[in-house]
C-alpha cells in the first residue's frame, strides 16, 4: 500500500500533500500519457487496477492530478511547442505556409497580431501617449460621461425636493 511518509506535492497548493507512490502516480499519469493501471504499476502498487481506481476517485489526487497537468503544459509542453515554432520558421526547406503560419502564431503568442494584440493606447502610462491620445481619451471620457448623464425635468426635481424636505422633517 502507499508509503506513509508525506511529502507536499507542490508547496502551497491546498490538498496537495501526497505519498511518494501517489506522487509518482500523479507525475506518470500525466507526463507519460499511460493509463492509470500503467501509472500505477510504475508507481509500485502491487495490484494496480484497484490503487488507479481508487486513487482516480479521490478529490485529493484529482486536484494534484489538474495541477501537475496545468504545470507540465505550461512549462515543459510549452517549452518544446516553442522550439518547434522555431524550428519550422528556420527551416528553409519547410513548406512557405508552414513557416507563414508559425510566424503568425508566435506574433499572437506575443501580443503583436490577432487576438492577443492590443491596440488601446489605454494600457500604457500616460506619459508614453501622444497629445492626439491623449485628446481622444479625453474625448471619449467626455462622451462616456454625457451619455451616462440624466436629464432633470421639473417634475423629478419637484419630487426630489420633496423628498429632501421630508427628510429633514424627520
Amino acid at each position: 500500500m502507499a508509503c506513509s511518509h508525506k511529502k507536499p506535492f507542490a508547496k502551497g497548493l491546498a490538498g496537495s500533500d501526497l505519498t511518494s507512490m501517489q506522487r509518482t502516480f500523479v507525475t506518470t499519469l500525466v507526463r507519460h500519457g499511460c493509463t492509470p493501471t500503467q501509472a500505477a504499476r510504475e508507481a509500485g502498487y502491487a495490484e494496480p487496477k484497484v490503487p488507479a481506481h481508487d486513487q482516480l476517485r479521490s478529490a485529493h489526487i484529482q486536484t494534484a492530478v489538474r495541477f501537475e497537468s496545468s504545470r507540465y503544459v505550461m512549462s515543459d509542453l510549452a517549452n518544446i511547442a516553442t522550439g518547434t515554432l522555431r524550428d519550422v520558421i528556420e527551416d528553409k526547406e519547410a513548406p512557405a505556409s508552414a513557416r507563414v503560419q508559425a510566424a503568425r502564431t508566435v506574433l499572437e503568442l506575443a501580443g503583436e497580431l490577432g487576438r492577443g494584440k492590443s491596440d488601446s493606447y489605454e494600457d500604457r502610462p500616460l506619459s508614453e501617449l501622444s497629445a492626439d491620445e491623449l485628446t481622444r481619451m479625453i474625448d471619449r471620457w467626455t462622451e462616456e460621461k454625457a451619455a451616462m448623464a440624466k436629464p432633470i425635468n421639473q417634475d423629478d426635481q419637484a419630487l426630489a425636493s420633496a423628498v429632501g424636505m421630508a427628510q429633514l422633517a424627520h
